[in-house]
């Protein structure tokens, strides 16, 4: 699971991210079903580190997990007394076992083939407790390529800094179905421009029906998909 993108610029993308995503309505949207489940120790996988502050915030034990040491370091530096691991989701392996997992920021994406999907269901099975919880968000088939997310300009700001991210998406794959997505982040401060092109990123998506029987493959337990905070994806719920 290589990737150019966030071993080379996790800065920018963590900036990015803090700017563009709506945390606060993640971090409701992933928190009602912990509360519906009980959890309170929990495996927060992917870049979106200050969705994973708030749930600190609310009183979750959380290990803060990510595939590059680069990400890593950045949530280092934005999570106190959070234990901090760069760990493939393949390979996950705890000490303790966890109330639930939770990938939010669709990063299941980068799992190209069935049997990446179920090795990291595994692995998150591995590490759960009996009727832990699994939340899930994917892009789905369909609607990965709608709005300009993948497909055009979007500018982000903070007083002086300034990101803006041009892109495009095409289909590369059909089963599984695969994109591939080119951008260039252009990033200012303070009058300072920086410019990154990634023209190799690969990224999937699934259907509802696909990911239902991926989970059930995994002798995991399927419970329902669910709205996400937007209109490109979805949530799937499971338990081990």
């Amino acid at each position: 699971m290589k990737n150019k993108l966030y071993t080379d610029l996790s800065k920018v993308c963590h900036s990015f991210y803090r700017l563009y995503f709506p945390h606060t309505t993640i971090a409701t949207v992933i928190d009602k079903q912990l509360k519906m489940n009980k959890c309170k120790r929990i495996v927060f996988f992917g870049g979106l580190i200050d969705v994973a502050k708030i749930l600190k915030r609310k009183g979750y034990v959380i290990t803060f997990v990510d595939y590059t040491q680069e990400m890593v370091n950045e949530a280092k530096k934005k999570l106190t007394g959070v234990t901090c691991l760069k760990s493939d989701m393949r390979d996950l392996h705890l000490k303790v076992k966890q109330d639930a997992i939770v990938l939010m920021g669709r990063i299941m994406t980068y799992m190209y083939t069935d049997k990446d999907v179920l090795k990291a269901l595994g692995a998150f099975k591995k590490n759960l407790k009996s009727g832990g919880l699994i939340l899930i968000d994917n892009y789905e088939t369909g609607k990965i390529g709608k709005g300009n997310y993948f497909n055009g300009q979007i500018v982000v700001r903070q007083n002086k800094h300034i990101i803006r991210r041009l892109s495009k998406i095409a289909k590369k794959q059909a089963i599984p179905t695969l994109y591939m997505w080119r951008c260039i982040y252009q990033e200012t401060i303070g009058g300072e421009k920086t410019i990154f092109r990634d023209d190799n990123h690969i990224l999937r998506s699934f259907t509802k029906k696909e990911m239902e029987a991926l989970i059930k493959k995994s002798g995991l337990h399927f419970v329902k998909d669910v709205s996400n905070f937007e209109r490109r994806s979805f949530i799937t719920i499971a338990k081990s």
